[in-house]
């Protein structure tokens, strides 16, 4: 019988201090984070220097948050003496658990550290039962499954075993299996995804060329291995059903405000949950969408992999859809000259409240690759419109997004400030 967990923990990134701060202030049950110079699946991440480990663990544990630290890399054989040695110094600074990928690592960490807190990374590619009852047998407490499991697959998992089971739940999405892509190794020497050096070619625009030697793809659709965003904030209620233990939000590449942003967001979620209520999915989305995201989707959980899941057209941020461009009026008495456009004024319409200083991409649906991003020059209500100031000519019914909040970023910037006073 499937146990079901009231309240999943949720489990926040930290890629350097400030975003640890930030997933704390956040509302983090628990960080997990790499440290410098150790093996870790993000070492192009600032990190956590061992030197500033011990007080962060402790501030953390003084918050109620635990504290996880990432050596899930697959470690070479003259490494493995030194990793252990890594391990003793991590836990000995306070950390409360280790991810692990490799198996050897995982084993020589449960001999000379018969006491420690193992889980099982994602890179190490568990999505079966079975998978799961031999990571329990090697000593693990927590498995991370594979992002790609459907809610009843995973369901059907904690079923069948005692151990806790950990899932991404936001963030961005690898298009292959998890800790099963050679991609960025084949493409970019040395750059191995299992070493933490991705380099990330799944982002990347390819052409599709057909034998002829025709481009078959419209340039709109240039980016065919780029997924959408994970999002489950709308579905905290069923991982919870489905005997969930930890919700993971994905993240050690990103700012203390993204962190800051999702962590909250989620804890609102989860708090509404532990208090009998229905989270509001859609006004929580509608605030992730104002940090970092490349649409958010929730395809893998619902077991779907279409179209659905893919971003063909962009790699970055897509911000909120706050309204459209009604028109654009060129500046009098201006005459462009040397190759300068015709500026002037446009005027938005919104359907969505902003704040002066937000920054609002401008983007229409005929001219995918090319847009502008212009400020705010005012707080703006829902309903109502504004003139904003352009170098160039805007096309009428432009879509107009939030990429960047102010509000967020404030929030985030205070919180974080609050915290550093308490080290």
């Amino acid at each position: 019988m499937t146990r079901e967990h009231d309240i999943p923990e949720l489990l926040a990134p930290a890629g350097d201090r400030a975003a640890f701060l930030a997933a704390i202030a956040g509302g983090a049950d628990a960080i997990y984070c790499g440290v410098t110079g150790t093996l870790n699946a993000r070492r192009r991440a600032g990190g956590i220097s061992f030197d500033e480990l011990a007080s962060l663990c402790s501030l953390a544990h003084a918050h109620d948050a635990r504290v996880y630290v990432t050596m899930n890399v697959v470690v070479a054989q003259d490494e493995l003496a030194g990793a252990v040695d890594d391990a003793v110094r991590v836990l000995d600074a306070g950390a409360d658990a280790l991810i692990i990928q490799d198996w050897g690592f995982l084993v020589e960490v449960r001999r000379r550290l018969p006491g420690a807190e193992i889980h099982v990374s994602t890179q190490a590619n568990v999505h079966d039962a079975r998978g799961v009852s031999l990571c329990e047998e090697l000593g693990a407490s927590r498995v991370t499954l594979s992002r790609e499991l459907p809610l009843e697959e995973i369901a059907a998992i904690a079923g069948r075993t005692s151990l806790e089971l950990e899932v991404f739940s936001h963030g961005a999405i690898c298009p292959s299996y998890s800790g099963a892509c050679m991609l960025s190794s084949f493409l970019r020497e040395g750059r191995s995804p299992n070493r933490g050096m991705c380099a990330q070619p799944c982002r990347l625009p390819f052409d599709l060329v057909g034998e002829e030697g025709v481009r078959l793809q419209p340039a709109e659709r240039e980016r065919a291995l780029c997924t959408r965003d994970n999002c489950v904030v709308g579905d905290v209620r069923a991982l919870a059903r489905a005997g969930v233990a930890s919700l993971k939000l994905e993240g050690r590449m990103k700012p203390s405000p993204y962190v800051y942003a999702v962590t909250s967001a989620y804890r609102v979620a989860l708090d509404a949950l532990a208090a009998g209520g229905q989270p509001n999915g859609e006004a929580l989305r509608r605030r992730l969408k104002r940090s970092f995201n490349r649409g958010l989707v929730d395809c893998y959980l619902l077991g779907e992999s279409g179209n659905g899941l893919m971003s063909y057209e962009r790699s970055g941020n897509r911000g909120e859809l706050v309204g459209h461009v009604l028109g654009f009026e060129p500046e009098p008495g201006f005459v462009p000259r040397d190759g300068q456009q015709l500026r002037g004024t446009i005027e938005l319409e919104l359907d969505a409240p902003v704040d002066a200083g937000d920054s609002l991409e401008l983007r229409h649906a005929s001219e995918p690759t090319r847009f502008l991003v212009v400020v705010a020059p005012r707080a703006v209500a829902a309903g109502e419109r504004v003139v904003v100031r352009v170098p160039r000519a805007v096309p009428s019914g432009a879509d107009v997004r939030v990429t960047r909040s102010v509000e967020l970023v404030c929030e985030a910037a205070e919180a974080v400030s609050r915290l550093e006073r308490e080290l």
